[in-house]
C-alpha cells in the first residue's frame, strides 16, 4: 500500500514491523505527542500524509465520490479530538486509521440501509390500485410539545434560562461567547474558524472543549435549583440532547452504594 503526500510517496505493507509516520517524526509516539501539544506542523502533516491513503481506501469501499473527502476529514478531526481525551497511542497509525475508516463506512452503509427500510415501512398501500400513503402517527411528546405552554411554566423556565445565560456569559471569554452565538445561529464552523483566524481543526477542538465547559456550568446551575424549576430545566436539557449528571445526583448514588 502507498501513502502519498504532496511531494513524495511512502511504501506501507500490512506486514510491516515499523509504523509509518510523516517525516521528520521518527515514531508514532513522537508524532502523537506533537499533535497533543498542538503543533501546527504535526496537524498539517497528519492530513497531508494520511488523507490520500484514506480517500483511496474509501474509493475501494465504494463510498460515493462526493462523500469521500468529508468522510476522511471528519475521521481525522475526530482522531485528533480522541487524542486529547485519551492517552492511548496506536502502534501502527496507518492500519488504525484504515480500520477506523472501514468501520465508519460500514456504519454509514448500515444507517442508510436502515433509514431506507424505515422510510419504506412508513408507507401503507390503500385500495386495489396499490396507492401508497404515509402512515400517520404522533407521539405523546409531539402532541405535548405542540401545545402552547402555560404562562407559569414559561415564566419559570425563562427565568432559569436567563440566569444560566447571564452566569455563562460572565464565566466565558469573549471569543468563546462569540463562538457559542455563531453555533446557535447555525453559522458553518469553517466560517467561524476563518473569522477567528484559526484552522478548522482548532475550531473543532475549541467547540469540543466549550461544550464540555458549558455542560459543567449547566450542571452547577441546575444544582442551585429546586422543585419544579429543577425538573423543568432537566427536561429542557434532555430535549436539547445534553445529558446533565448533577453533583447532587452523583452524591446520592454514592450514598446509596
Amino acid at each position: 500500500m502507498v501513502v502519498a503526500t504532496s511531494d513524495s510517496s511512502v511504501e506501507w505493507s500490512a506486514g510491516s514491523t515499523s509504523p509509518v509516520v510523516p517525516p521528520p517524526y521518527r515514531s508514532v509516539v513522537i508524532f502523537v505527542a506533537a499533535i497533543r501539544a498542538g503543533d501546527a506542523a504535526a496537524l498539517r502533516a497528519l492530513f497531508l500524509f494520511y488523507a490520500p491513503l484514506l480517500r483511496d481506501q474509501a474509493r475501494k469501499m465504494s463510498v460515493p465520490e462526493d462523500e469521500r473527502s468529508e468522510l476522511v476529514t471528519t475521521l481525522l478531526d475526530d482522531f485528533v479530538l480522541r487524542l486529547y481525551d485519551t492517552d492511548h497511542v496506536p502502534r501502527e497509525l496507518a492500519r488504525y486509521l484504515v480500520t477506523a475508516l472501514r468501520n465508519r463506512a460500514r456504519n454509514r452503509h448500515r444507517n442508510d440501509t436502515r433509514h431506507r427500510a424505515t422510510s419504506e415501512r412508513a408507507y401503507a398501500s390503500v385500495g386495489s390500485g396499490g396507492e401508497r400513503i404515509v402512515a400517520e402517527c404522533h407521539s405523546e411528546y409531539g402532541l405535548r410539545s405542540a401545545r402552547p405552554p402555560s404562562d407559569d411554566e414559561s415564566a419559570s423556565v425563562s427565568a432559569a434560562l436567563a440566569t444560566l445565560a447571564t452566569t455563562s456569559a460572565l464565566a466565558l471569554r469573549d471569543d468563546e461567547v462569540a463562538l457559542m452565538v455563531g453555533l446557535s445561529r447555525h453559522v458553518p464552523l469553517r466560517e467561524l474558524a476563518a473569522q477567528a483566524g484559526i484552522t478548522y481543526g482548532n475550531a473543532r477542538v475549541r467547540v469540543h472543549r466549550l461544550r464540555e465547559r458549558f455542560r459543567k456550568l449547566a450542571v452547577a446551575h441546575v444544582d442551585t435549583l429546586g422543585g419544579d424549576d429543577r425538573k423543568e430545566m432537566e427536561r429542557f436539557f434532555r430535549r436539547a440532547g445534553i445529558c446533565l449528571t448533577s453533583t447532587n445526583a452523583r452524591e446520592g448514588s454514592n450514598d446509596a452504594d
